[in-house]
């Protein structure tokens, strides 16, 4: 009886392996994608310009509000301690729709496409820097998203939002950016 228990446990502990084996290597693969996304949503963000209304004080923190779950929203958790335009980030999930109104900037993640439109209501677009990785959201508003061409890491500009915004992308930004003007 001891030997059939102990073969179970080898089978198992086999099976558990052989699992690893498959699941690892996916998700080695998406975590340097996902870090790459944060590095440019970080980097995009540091190259725009809030209204000077947007700060109630020089030592205000920028909000960067993350909705919905994956491994982008998961790696955001490092922009914790860095800064953009000198206001401190602090990480936001907002959970009522009156958390939207503190935003700076909003991630939205692709689980949350079917819902595109209404989050981007809760806000005022004015002043809000949106971004995805999701074509369809800058069909509904939004106005950054990444994307992968040509199997490089890539992002879109929603050009008619940005005319109705109050927010300013640097031209050196613009230059890197696949400019959209009638997103369809």
């Amino acid at each position: 009886m001891v030997r059939g228990v102990a073969l179970r446990f080898w089978l198992l502990l086999l099976c558990f392996v052989m699992m690893a084996c498959e699941v690892l290597p996916a998700l080695a693969m998406s975590r340097p994608l996902d870090s790459l996304k944060v590095a440019y949503i970080y980097n995009i963000a540091k190259f725009t310009r809030w209204p000077a209304s947007t700060w109630a004080s020089p030592d205000s923190p920028f909000q960067f509000c993350l909705y919905g779950e994956g491994g982008v929203v998961d790696e955001l958790q490092s922009l914790a301690k860095k800064e953009i335009s000198g206001h401190p980030i602090i990480l936001l999930k907002p959970a009522k729709e009156a958390d939207f109104s503190q935003c700076n900037a909003l991630y939205i993640s692709v689980a949350e496409r079917r819902r595109y439109r209404y989050l981007l209501s809760l806000i005022n677009q004015k002043t809000v820097l949106t971004i995805s990785d999701d074509g369809l959201f800058l069909r509904h508003g939004g106005l950054i998203n990444l994307l992968e061409k040509e199997q490089r890491l890539r992002f879109e500009v929603n050009m008619q939002q940005l005319s109705r915004s109050e927010l300013k992308l640097s031209s050196k930004l613009l230059k890197l950016a696949i400019l959209v003007d009638n997103p369809r």
